[in-house]
């Protein structure tokens, strides 16, 4: 049995054909780093937010998923799950932890709206700065924005103190992320022109939300994990018989 709280010992599981139960908070954001160089055609997804989507589903069908979603709690001491409706629930099973404990590191993501400036083809900005270290641009779901119009999230590196400083707060990223723009070239919307030389208003954008991803103690890295090579077990047969005519997206 796998206890874990992230994708990684989800993932770490299916491989291995074994049963696992997620603790609550999961923890998952589709721009972390851990991510960075997967190609997810193995499993026909081109994302991780897809992945995620199925093997939620299909180690749910296949029951290698137990207690979907009602997990808040496990103690290590006794084996012991406790539900979100503080039932407990003791596992007879020999218990694997992957991951439970946070570093004390996290991912921070601080989603942008792109409110006006002149349109760009850029996907994503690195620096070499944990406050705003990547800059993912994406085009915008919002109702009634074209499509040409990019929306964007700021990802720092923070520890726990750092998230209670305001010199690390959602204010200071969008300062720094307005000179980051600045040293790249994006404009604002185009003002004036005198002779050859051309004038710009400011980029204007608007703060959404953060979110943040505690880092957590795996015991392999999610890039080693998806590498392993994955056991055709019960399951993962019947799954395959079960999408023959389907054409499943598990590799």
């Amino acid at each position: 049995m796998i206890i874990g709280r992230t994708i990684t010992s989800l993932l770490y599981a299916w491989r291995l054909q074994k049963k696992c139960i997620l603790v609550e908070p999961f923890c998952f954001h589709p721009l972390s780093d851990e991510f960075d160089g997967i190609d997810f055609s193995e499993f026909n997804v081109s994302n991780p937010q897809e992945l995620l989507d199925n093997l939620l589903f299909t180690m749910g069908i296949t029951n290698l998923l137990l207690h979907q979603g009602n997990v808040s709690s496990f103690r290590e001491e006794d084996n012991t799950i406790i539900t979100k409706h503080n039932t407990r629930i003791q596992i007879k099973e020999e218990v694997e932890i992957f991951d439970l404990k946070p570093t004390g590191m996290n991912q921070v993501f601080d989603e942008f709206y792109w409110r006006s400036g002149t349109p760009h083809d850029n996907l994503l900005f690195e620096t070499e700065d944990e406050l705003c270290s990547r800059i993912h641009f994406y085009q915008n779901k919002r109702l009634k924005v074209k499509n040409v119009v990019k929306d964007f999230t700021v990802v720092s590196n923070l520890s726990e103190n750092q998230l209670l400083d305001a010199d690390y707060g959602n204010g200071i990223v969008r300062i720094k992320t307005a000179r980051i723009f600045k040293q790249r070239g994006l404009k604002g919307e185009f003002s004036w022109q005198r002779g050859e030389t051309k004038y710009y208003r400011k980029i204007k954008f608007d703060f959404v939300g953060r979110e943040v991803l505690p880092r957590i103690e795996q015991k392999l890295s999610f890039k080693e994990v998806y590498n392993m090579k994955q056991k055709e077990g019960k399951e993962w047969i019947m799954w395959k018989r079960l999408m023959s005519k389907e054409k499943t997206w598990l590799g």
